[in-house]
């Protein structure tokens, strides 16, 4: 563990934790713990580390929340922020007002994407983006006479955000219960979870119904391809579980959705901007959605920033709506230039230094370290790709039994130690632990990560 000398005085400390108790909501929190164990305060960061109040140094291995892909404290992007503020720092993009960084990155996001997916409405983030999708898929059914096209699919480890429709397509059933009726419109299938495949441990992707797109043609077939208006899918599910879907079931799922007359929609708000090792994950099987939300990696975190890109064949039937029905959505912050600004910053730097590519490589090395903690009791699984790996804790490695849940996940405990190692890492649900650090990671700091977490996950072996 390394320890940094410039830790925050005690009085100081203390005044700031206090006053974080009292007043800060903390979402994703289990509130009754937090009441009494308090934040814990970043006060500094820089590449691929951040530090504590207390002093301590860790390899962030959460890339903040997927998203820190070009590394903490680029002093590029805080110097485009400060220039565009002090030139344009707000307009809108409502009633035909633009601005001259939005026009820039639309134009930018377009080259980079793949196939026709040529225009972009700006959002402030990954939420924003999906429940645009969602409206838009509609709209665009509704103006071709087909308004009963309204239903979404999505997977039943998906996860799209937490506004309230975003939350009913968001299938972790943990999500769901504590805010009053979920919102109509959406169905989920099964998931590309090899692991623990429904078909079975044994299951061969080639002929599962899963992972040959047969399972979403079924849905839609039951719901009735006139009910039916878009299939939302993560190229890697994310949140889930880091979910690997085998190669093949992009194409398989386009397929699908082409042939039944459904919109694809691809979630790229953690996969996209080189996560994957690809600028976007549907590019590991060169499929083209007819829209592509994305957000986080766009500007690395430093300042809200998400959209929508869409075809041209969806793009042509917005246009064609008569003048006298305006497109009826849309955000205040929608093509921030502030934010557009650092976006093209972040671009820049992930083009010129090769992060995209820097992914791949340094992705695989992170992965073949994660391979050796395989060893280790209670890893049962070790899955990836790109810098968007994860290891999962089982309580039975030769039946895959999950611990029981007591009210407090075992890899709560497992993070919690692994920063008394040197690493943040974050526990997502049933047991899965991420290691999705800056793309600017070292292969050394990845060694720091792998160690510190077999650390953690040693120290849970000798408690249990």
């Amino acid at each position: 563990m390394t320890t940094s000398a410039t830790a925050l005085p005690a009085t100081t400390l203390e005044e700031l934790v206090a006053a974080d108790k009292r007043h800060l909501v903390h979402p994703l929190t289990r509130q009754r713990a937090f009441a009494e164990d308090g934040p814990l305060i970043v006060v500094a960061a820089h590449g691929s580390e951040v530090q504590l109040a207390d002093g301590r140094m860790l390899v962030d291995g959460a890339a903040g929340l997927w998203c820190v892909n070009v590394g903490h404290a680029r002093a590029e992007l805080a110097e485009a922020s400060a220039t565009q503020m002090n030139t344009v720092a707000f307009t809108p993009t409502f009633g035909g007002f633009s601005n001259i960084p939005a026009i820039q990155l639309s134009e930018r996001l377009a080259n980079l994407a793949p196939g026709d997916l040529n225009s972009v409405m700006f959002t402030s983030g990954g939420s924003e983006s999906n429940d645009s999708a969602f409206k838009l898929a509609r709209f665009y059914w509704n103006q071709l006479g087909q308004p009963t096209k309204n239903i979404i699919i999505s997977h039943d480890r998906g996860y799209h955000g937490l506004s309230l429709a975003t939350t009913t397509s968001t299938g972790l059933k943990q999500y769901h219960p504590d805010f009053g009726p979920l919102t109509p419109g959406f169905a989920h299938i099964a998931s590309p979870y090899c692991y623990r495949c429904e078909c079975g441990d044994n299951c061969d992707p080639s002929t599962c119904p899963v992972d040959t797109g047969r399972a979403l043609e079924a849905e839609i077939l039951r719901l009735g391809p006139e009910n039916v208006a878009a299939f939302i899918v993560e190229p890697v599910l994310g949140t889930g579980g880091v979910i690997v879907p085998p190669i093949g079931y992009l194409k398989a799922v386009r397929e699908v959705c082409t042939r039944l007359g459904v919109l694809m929609i691809a979630d790229e708000v953690i996969t996209g901007f080189g996560r994957t090792g690809r600028w976007f994950g549907v590019d590991h099987e060169d499929v083209v959605p007819d829209m592509l939300t994305f957000a986080k990696g766009v500007t690395s975190g430093y300042i809200p920033l998400g959209g929508v890109m869409i075809s041209d064949r969806v793009q042509e039937v917005l246009r064609s709506v008569p003048d006298d029905h305006a497109l009826m959505h849309g955000f205040t912050y929608s093509g921030h230039p502030v934010s557009c600004a650092v976006a093209l910053k972040n671009l820049d730097i992930i083009e010129r230094e090769g992060l995209v590519e820097r992914a791949a490589s340094t992705g695989a090395y992170l992965k073949s370290k994660l391979d050796g903690l395989r060893e280790l009791p209670f890893v049962g699984d070790v899955r990836g790709r790109g810098m968007m790996t994860c290891v999962e804790i089982v309580a039975n490695k030769e039946t895959r039994e999950r611990f029981p849940f007591t009210g407090v996940a075992r890899t709560a405990a497992v993070a919690k130690a692994a920063r008394e190692f040197g690493l943040i890492t974050r526990p997502l649900l049933d047991d899965i632990l991420l290691l999705a650090p800056p793309l600017v990671i070292t292969e050394d700091e990845c060694d720091r990560a792998v160690n510190a977490l077999a650390s953690a996950i040693e120290q849970m072996q000798t408690t249990s």
